[in-house]
């Protein structure tokens, strides 16, 4: 079985991540790699799935002026084409709904999603957001037209769509469980040049709440993963 996560960032000081400790929890190695930096993009099939994570901007709805987002955006397609578990976080998961014709639109007011928010499950994704609903979210553009393939599994109160399904194992996640209680720290979350804008919540508020929610979005990001690559790896088993 293949063994190796790849994990695209698109800021490579982003290494300490919830994400990759639970896939070397259950056995993965992880490589993070990034191509705004120049780093190449490999051959995808060597790996037991790939994540796609945020940026400190969003350029989702910029291939044509951006080659490695254009280039990311075909290597997600090769990947959730030939089989191999996706995963997108927040701008990661604006690509993939991108990819496959999904639109990506910040709110006319301005709102910005930046703190921990509930995002509420559909039908489809009762069974995979039982038991959590708050999440932390920074994102100022958000995915407003899913893509015609796409599964709806939750929506928020201020933009639509924040968790979706392409295929059996293609995820967009809107939402940010990757990022842990240590990673939000005050010198952090009062430099962050967003902080002014409509919808961001404080600096106390945000590490309140994160100490808050840390034990249920840990245990719910270890269940995902199990399920998400396990699934995969089930199938391939059972063929």
């Amino acid at each position: 079985m293949k063994s190796t996560v790849l994990y695209i960032l698109h800021n490579p000081t982003w290494t300490d991540d919830r994400f990759a400790d639970v896939a070397r929890s259950q056995g993965y190695t992880v490589e993070f790699i990034c191509p705004p930096q120049g780093d190449a993009l490999p051959d995808i099939n060597s790996y037991a799935a790939l994540i796609v994570g945020g940026s400190d901007d969003g350029h989702a709805d910029r291939p044509e002026e951006l080659s490695w987002v254009a280039e990311e955006m075909a290597y997600i397609r090769n990947a959730v084409d030939d089989g191999v578990p996706m995963l997108g976080l927040c701008m990661g998961a604006q690509m993939l709904a991108a990819t496959y014709g999904g639109k990506v639109l910040g709110r006319p007011d301005g709102f910005t999603e930046w703190g921990f928010y509930p995002v509420t499950a559909t039908e489809e994704g009762k069974e995979l957001f039982a038991g959590t609903t708050y999440f932390h979210l920074a994102h100022f553009e958000g995915i407003v037209a899913l893509p015609a393939n796409a599964t709806l599994l939750a929506r928020g109160e201020h933009f639509p769509v924040q968790a979706f399904r392409i295929g059996d194992n293609a995820y967009g996640l809107q939402f940010h469980p990757d990022k842990k209680l240590s990673r939000l720290t005050k010198p952090l979350l009062d430099n962050n040049h967003y902080r002014h804008f409509m919808g961001v919540q404080s600096t106390d508020e945000q590490i309140r709440l994160g100490e808050l929610y840390e034990d249920s979005i840990q245990m719910w990001t270890e269940r995902f993963v199990d399920q998400w690559i396990g699934k995969a790896e089930s199938a391939v088993v059972a063929a």
